[in-house]
């Protein structure tokens, strides 16, 4: 399953034109990175420096986009120590920020590579999207920086309630970015980077084929899928490549048991919407009757309607959200066909700074 949902989101974007740059803080394994690249991913998205920095550790190199923006002489040095290994890219809305940085590079002699950031309607980072072009002319003036492109996340769309609803999101956030990059266009600037992301918009805008104007997608849960994605109608419970194996280790009566993992193995993630399809902390497979209504921190309490379950009994349970599971493990056990083949190291755990 995951070499086919990564086969499957790099076929279908290239088919239409558009490079992927998967968003790697699902995962943090090296080994699911080089996978991504290999099936023609042109380079990662990472959350934070320490993520990059990881993987070029571990001898990914490519190009990193630091998605999220930082502040502080510190990481600026870091990053310039960064870059002189490989190509990054530095996401920001921030004009401040953005000349202590290029100040930073300057002193240097290098130059930064720099994404403005793009709010098409979520709310947390980026310029208001009618702002853009102004704001690119912005950065354009600054010493230090190499203006690349821009890039947009519209998170939103896990909030709308159904797939039209979902569709419009992305729509929106489509047609706004390529306003903008044309505008910046058209007053004499290149945008050569127009990056959207999330994987529902990556999977509602390659089906619909509104790539017109985008150059590259940023979808990260992709390559796991869970129930969160289910809910969205982009993927299966047959596409989710990610499972939590816990075991039965205590009874309260015929239909409620405890399993040993809680909210530090699954995460305390419920969707939030009341969809039964993601009600609970998790689907345990081929249980219809199992569900996991609590969880503590070591424990989960499960009610099974069925009452078929049994002291060391085992779920493999997929999570309502995958990208946090990687970073609370130490090794994540791959294989096929219900064997294992081995286990991975998510190299970039924890590096959350």
């Amino acid at each position: 399953m995951l070499s086919r949902n990564i086969e499957s989101m790099s076929g279908a974007a290239s088919a239409l034109g558009v490079s992927v740059r998967p968003h790697a803080k699902t995962h943090k394994i090296a080994e699911i990175a080089q996978m991504q690249l290999a099936a023609g991913a042109i380079g990662l998205t990472v959350a934070k420096l320490s993520e990059a920095e990881a993987f070029s550790a571990a001898g990914i190199s490519t190009s990193y986009m630091i998605a999220q923006p930082f502040v502080g002489a510190t990481k600026t040095e870091w990053l310039l120590d960064l870059a002189q290994n490989t190509e990054v890219l530095v996401c920001g809305d921030d004009f401040d920020a953005a000349r202590t940085i290029g100040a930073a590079a300057t002193a240097r002699g290098v130059v930064v590579d720099f994404i403005l950031i793009i709010d098409t309607g979520y709310g947390r980072f980026g310029v208001d999207w009618q702002a853009g072009p102004a704001a690119a002319e912005a950065i354009l003036g600054i010493r230090g920086l190499r203006f690349r492109g821009i890039r947009s996340h519209g998170g939103h769309v896990y909030a709308a309630r159904d797939a039209h609803a979902r569709s419009l999101v992305v729509r929106e956030e489509v047609d706004r970015v390529r306003t903008v990059a044309d505008s910046i266009r058209r007053r004499g600037n290149t945008c050569e980077i127009v990056s959207v992301g999330s994987t529902p918009a990556a999977h509602i805008l390659l089906a619909n084929n509104w790539t017109d104007g985008v150059t590259e997608i940023r979808p990260g849960n992709y390559a796991f899928h869970d129930k969160m994605q289910v809910r969205m109608e982009v993927a299966t419970l047959e596409d989710c490549a990610l499972r939590v194996v816990t075991s039965v280790v205590g009874a309260r009566g015929s239909t409620e048991s405890v399993i040993d993992a809680g909210l530090k193995t699954l995460t305390g993630t419920l969707d939030g919407f009341g969809s039964p399809v993601t009600a609970g902390y998790g689907t345990a497979l081929h249980r219809p009757g199992v569900r996991i209504v609590r969880l503590t921190e070591e424990c989960g309490m499960v009610t099974d309607g069925e009452g078929a379950l049994r002291l060391g009994d085992r779920l493999a349970v997929v999570p309502n959200h995958a990208c946090e599971i990687p970073n609370l493990a130490d090794v994540v056990f791959y294989g096929s066909n219900d064997e294992v083949a081995g286990y991975w190291v998510p190299i970039a755990r924890s590096r959350v700074w």
